[in-house]
């Protein structure tokens, strides 16, 4: 298939004044808080353009497709000799986000929360935790950027922010990845070389986790485990309750298991999303499910790109 790419520059399609001189696209989707990349390399004398003007990115085939990659604000532009360099960042990653504020939060779903959050920004929201209920949440001296990402490391959550939409999403439900995140299939014929590059790690698999809860009614401590046998991770702090302490138990849990598998994949390009959920099958003992972490998309002509996964 031909591979074929769409670039708007502030509301207005360049794609043909680009296609003569363009030497190469790159495009690099995170999974987390880190900002969503374009980098624009185009031969000529082209126009430079100005700091934050919007640019708006499609990639695909001319005979299928093109897929809407996202907004992305001008951050900073490179003249040489022979071409132009432009760098772009995803454009919902504002400095609002990152001012530091002091809240704090009672009695509120985690994703009460997370609606809070995105309406301070005008977002949309996307989230499944409206069963995790919240007694109490301080966020000190902290931007709204940072309190997400710990939020979703505490309690086993997926975080991003694309195309104006706040996204907080649990990668796990009752101990198999959430049916909720997108999932890509990929068969090891597809990968460059017939195979992808999996290293396992020498990490403890924990078989449970325990916390403690403090009962106000019996001036107790008491505790509560997930998970069946040894090891036993054990989780510092006291919670208020016995479902806080399970669900972050639970939280613990899973990451403590995941990265045991992490690798690489290259291959032609695709439409896949950091975040999602990748169905590796025909690598035998490799096969599975795994999270996407980046997904780094290279346009030159052709079109591949590398992702990178971990259990």
């Amino acid at each position: 298939m031909t591979p074929a790419f769409k670039i708007e520059a502030n509301g207005e399609d360049v794609t043909k004044q680009l296609q003569a001189g363009l030497s190469s696209i790159s495009f690099s989707d995170e999974d987390g808080n880190q900002s969503d990349e374009i980098t624009i390399k185009i031969a000529g004398d082209f126009k430079r353009p100005q700091y934050e003007d919007e640019l708006k990115l499609w990639l695909g085939y001319e005979e299928t497709s093109l897929f809407y990659c996202g907004l992305f604000l001008v951050q900073t532009t490179e003249r040489d000799r022979f071409s132009l360099t432009i760098t772009a960042t995803g454009a919902d990653f504002s400095q609002a986000l990152k001012e530091k504020r002091d809240l704090s939060y009672e009695k509120l779903s985690l994703e009460d929360i997370a609606q809070i959050v995105a309406d301070r920004h005008g977002l949309k929201l996307k989230s499944d935790y409206e069963d995790m209920q919240i007694t109490h949440l301080s966020q000190t001296n902290e931007g709204d950027l940072a309190f997400m990402k710990r939020l979703a490391d505490v309690y086993n959550g997926l975080f991003s922010i694309k195309n104006d939409t706040l996204i907080l999403m649990k990668r796990t439900k009752e101990t198999k990845k959430s049916g909720e995140l997108p999932v890509f299939e990929i068969d090891v014929k597809e990968c460059s070389g017939g195979t992808p590059n999996i290293k396992h790690a020498n990490k403890t698999l924990y078989s449970s986790c325990t916390a403690t809860w403090h009962d106000t009614k019996e001036n107790a401590v008491k505790s509560v485990t997930v998970g069946n046998g040894d090891p036993i991770l054990k989780l510092d702090g006291q919670f208020k309750t016995p479902a806080e302490a399970q669900a972050k138990a639970e939280a613990k849990l899973e990451r403590a298991k995941r990265g045991i598998k992490s690798g690489s994949i290259s291959m032609y390009g695709k439409e896949i999303y950091a975040g999602g959920t990748l169905k590796l099958t025909g690598a035998g003992e490799d096969d599975g499910e795994y999270s996407i972490k980046s997904v780094r998309h290279s346009f030159d002509g052709g079109w591949s790109m590398d992702i990178e996964i971990e259990n």
